[in-house]
């Protein structure tokens, strides 16, 4: 199930377009089922390729789309282009993030994108807006730090999370109502588990729709005005609905 906003009014993605995506038996059917933050004990084996590929293709004219999967970006990564949406893998932790960076970053690697991010607890940035650890660099997003800053102006207009060849990996700190959970070792933690943002996830799940995600989708992003940011799925993932 797809919920489209066209001008969201969110503190953090205020201005731009977004979508919700969740599942018709449990919200969190979308995701994948090796997610860390995911604790619900359901999710997803598969990538909904019909659905991946209207994500791709739903980049606003002169605009940016942006989003994030943990599903294995061996699955989908080969598929990034200049051209369409930017998908950033959502890692797991810091150690995942690394080696998924230097994977994908090194000299005989020719998948040539995959932009990254993951969450840090709240001490990591506690000296600064970057780090580097490992030799990579860690850059946090600026609405953290910068109360006028957000999805739709964020680097200028030029979004960090839209930028696909960048050499760092973008670290948002713990945040929601589970963030204590997110920090931890144990499985859980999403942020849209809880708040606002699962009460716009819940809905999703929960309303009737005759189109397919992926059509659904096309439909939205050809009502968009040119040099809109488009922030696909807010909850969910590119799992196939089971």
């Amino acid at each position: 199930m797809l919920k489209t906003v066209e001008l969201s009014r969110s503190k953090k993605t205020k201005g731009c377009a977004v979508t919700y995506r969740a599942g018709t038996k449990n919200k969190f059917d979308t995701c994948p089922t090796t997610c860390a933050l995911n604790g619900s004990g359901c999710g997803s084996f598969k990538i909904d390729h019909d659905y991946l590929n209207a994500v791709l293709d739903s980049k606003p004219k002169r605009g940016h789309g942006i989003t994030y999967s943990h599903f294995n970006p061996n699955l989908w990564a080969h598929k990034l282009k200049p051209t369409k949406t930017t998908i950033n893998y959502s890692s797991d932790s810091i150690f995942d993030a690394i080696q998924w960076h230097k994977k994908f970053n090194s000299v005989s690697n020719n998948l040539t994108y995959l932009p990254i991010v993951t969450v840090v607890d709240e001490k990591f940035f506690v000296n600064g807006k970057s780090k580097t650890v490992s030799g990579v660099q860690f850059v946090r997003c600026p609405a953290e730090y910068n109360k006028k800053t957000n999805c739709n102006n964020c680097g200028n207009f030029s979004p960090l999370c839209a930028k696909l060849d960048r050499n760092y990996i973008v670290a948002f700190t713990v945040h929601g109502t589970q963030k204590n959970l997110a920090a931890s070792d144990d499985k859980g933690g999403c942020y849209a588990g809880g708040g606002n943002v699962a009460i716009h996830w819940q809905s999703t799940s929960e309303q009737e729709q005759i189109l397919s995600d992926a059509d659904k989708l096309r439909a939205f992003a050809k009502t968009l005005h040119p040099a809109t940011v488009l922030r696909h799925h807010i909850a969910g993932d590119i799992g196939v609905d089971t």
